[in-house]
């Protein structure tokens, strides 16, 4: 028997696993399909208060808002990634590129960078009324970087302390944010209706940058064959 078992081990372990994502799909499909009917009462709840948010962008005002501490944990969860993928680009050698003025991805980036960092902060203001944002806004800088790291143009280096404060800057700025609020209303992340839309704003612009270095950080781990 024991023999067996370690003659056949990948083939049972695909069984098992078939057999497991079965069980959990019928499990998901059942759940889902003896959910009871619900009224819309928080959709009709968060609408209602819109107006106490600070942001009139229903999107904004669930995350930055009504669901404040879920974004700040997701504001932790991206400095753990850093943190993680860090050492790897540490580990190294910093190298110097020389510039070519004829390369086409660099003609690219000249022209599209400055558009983009526009965009970019265009979308971060008008985010608290139409769709937008930090997560957005931080996606396109990122791309700015990616382009001018593939045009063999070097701006960001991480061994740097003050970019490792950029990348926490986006919590740092949450943390302060709660601390000054609960000192005043001893509450945890309850923004005051007359503060609550510069509050955001503020968050958001931090949010930005550090969220978009960490994009970069990995993307930078996988061009260099760490991930």
């Amino acid at each position: 028997m024991i023999k067996f078992l370690t003659n056949n081990r990948h083939v049972i372990e695909k069984i098992l696993i078939v057999i497991l994502v079965t069980l959990f799909t019928v499990f998901f499909i059942f759940a889902l399909f003896n959910q009871p009917l619900h009224n819309n009462e928080l959709q009709a709840l968060a609408v209602n208060h819109l107006d106490k948010t600070g942001v009139t962008n229903r999107v904004t005002a669930v995350l930055l808002n009504y669901r404040a501490y879920d974004t700040f944990i997701e504001f932790a969860v991206f400095l753990c990634v850093a943190i993680a993928v860090l050492p790897y680009i540490l580990d190294t050698p910093i190298l110097t590129f020389k510039l070519q003025e004829e390369s086409q991805v660099l003609l690219i980036a000249k022209v599209f960078i400055p558009l983009t960092i526009i965009m970019a902060g265009y979308l971060l203001w008008i985010g608290s009324s139409k769709p937008g944002g930090a997560f957005q806004a931080s996606a396109l800088l990122a791309g700015c970087l990616v382009l001018l790291s593939l045009a063999n143009v070097q701006v960001i280096d991480f061994t740097k302390l003050r970019y490792r404060l950029f990348m926490s800057s986006g919590l740092i700025a949450f943390l302060a944010v709660a601390a000054l609020l609960y000192l005043q209303s001893m509450s945890f992340l309850t923004f005051p209706v007359e503060l609550a839309g510069a509050i955001i704003l503020v968050i958001e612009f931090f949010a930005t940058f550090a969220i978009a270095l960490i994009l970069f950080l990995c993307f930078e781990s996988i061009n260099k064959g760490h991930a």
